[in-house]
């Protein structure tokens, strides 16, 4: 391997450690040059090493130019997923959210008109008005799990709305 080579390698290697570094650059007797973590034995001197901060200085630019730069992007890219944030929960999921509850609400609707239509078809003795008790008791038990499920639907429609208004600009048929 030629010396160029080899202090390239090295300098690669330590720069992809992520750390800062203190290299010695040692010259031999002989004048090859050598890097090596521990301290020279003769002539050599010590180098910092530090990763590439990703950050390359146009000409003329100034530390405080950079950051302006950085934080200029940061806010666009802030500002962009914003955006698509609010267009998605204006067009996709409040939509979406409106059709679950109608859907439930209908559902629900269903179930009860289908206990209720069995509720009475046995004769009135005995075994049918004890037929008829349990019914009411299941449509019972039916309407407090599906007024639950419409609460919590109701609040995510809610807070969906909430935060589209946050955002600003969101249609007039999103209010209600």
């Amino acid at each position: 391997m030629t010396l160029k080579f080899k202090s390239a390698a090295c300098m690669f290697m330590l720069a992809l450690t992520g750390q800062v570094w203190a290299i010695n650059k040692c010259t031999e007797q002989d004048g090859q040059v050598v890097f090596q973590d521990a301290p020279c034995a003769g002539k050599g001197e010590k180098l910092i090493v530090k990763p590439a901060s990703g950050l390359v200085a146009a000409p003329g630019t100034t530390d405080s130019t950079k950051t302006s730069n950085v934080q200029e992007m940061e806010a666009t890219v802030t500002g962009s997923q914003k955006q698509r944030r609010r267009t998605e929960v204006e067009n996709i999921f409040l939509p979406q959210s409106k059709s679950v509850l109608e859907q439930h609400r209908r559902g629900c609707e269903q179930e009860q008109k289908d206990l209720a239509s069995g509720q009475f078809k046995y004769v009135q003795n005995l075994y049918g008005k004890t037929h008829a008790a349990q019914i009411a008791s299941e449509m019972a038990a039916a309407s407090a799990r599906c007024d639950t499920k419409d609460r919590e639907l109701k609040e995510q429609l809610e807070a969906l709305r909430t935060e589209c208004v946050a955002a600003g600009e969101c249609k007039s048929s999103v209010q209600r």
